[in-house]
């Protein structure tokens, strides 16, 4: 999709960065969040969750995998439905996996360097490109307009849990993409206190979109900035990926 301007609200009064104006490059987002089948596929291959440098991008995520050697359960089964209870730092590790994956199918030549951000094949959106996503340049509170509509998404605990990542397609942005609000909250590669990409640490990074048990409509706005910590394993949380377009 195309890339454009982006205004991140001021969340220096909840502890996060101030906002402003952003510039965004083109980039690819996923059609819809992650689902239970496709990290079952991460959790199963080979070379997937038991191969622990998918988690070497930082001391912390090291540690978190040390600590976690085996993966919590979605909390609600069927392989449509978008995957739950993966930490920040497990959604990092499904990135780098399926960017090596990736590579290897498309025979791309240059090494992957799981401590450089930039050399990723897929990876979490930023909250810019996910804001943009969303509602690209329309300023609406919603991906399809200003008022909330429950034909359109899974909120307010409208349907009780998360739902099929396909069943709100009257809920697409304008780009196509499905889910961005409600259902499930959707982490972010931004730090919520640092404007400069450092995947280090444990500060706490920014979510989404709001998600099946969420009724405010402030919240469930597109430009709504929440966050939370890496480590946190949710049945209201997930994450969805980008195709980086910016290798050659």
């Amino acid at each position: 999709m195309d890339g454009g301007n982006v205004v991140l609200q001021d969340a220096t009064q909840d502890g996060g960065t101030k906002g402003g104006a952003f510039e965004v490059s083109d980039f690819a987002i996923a059609k819809y969040p992650i689902t239970n089948a496709q990290y079952e596929k991460f959790l199963k291959h080979s070379n997937g969750f038991s191969n622990t440098q998918w988690w070497e991008f930082s001391p912390e995520a090291a540690q978190w995998r040390k600590d976690h050697n085996k993966p919590k359960p979605t909390a609600f089964n069927g392989s449509n439905l978008p995957r739950t209870r993966v930490s920040w730092f497990d959604n990092m590790a499904f990135c780098f996996w399926l960017s090596e994956e990736l590579k290897n199918a498309m025979q791309y030549d240059k090494p992957l360097k799981i401590r450089d951000v930039f050399t990723w094949i897929t990876r979490l959106p930023t909250e810019q490109e996910w804001q943009r996503a969303a509602i690209g340049d329309t300023g609406w509170c919603y991906p399809w307009g200003n008022a909330l509509d429950e034909t359109r998404g899974n909120y307010s605990n409208n349907v009780g849990q998360p739902s099929n990542v396909d069943k709100y397609s009257a809920g697409k942005s304008i780009y196509g993409v499905m889910d961005m609000i409600g259902n499930l909250w959707e982490r972010c590669l931004t730090g919520w206190k640092q404007e400069i990409i450092d995947t280090s640490g444990y500060a706490y990074r920014v979510i989404k979109g709001g998600a099946w048990n969420i009724s405010n409509p402030n919240y469930l706005r597109a430009i709504d900035r929440g966050c939370h910590p890496p480590r946190g394993q949710l049945n209201d949380c997930g994450f969805r990926i980008i195709l980086d377009l910016g290798l050659k």
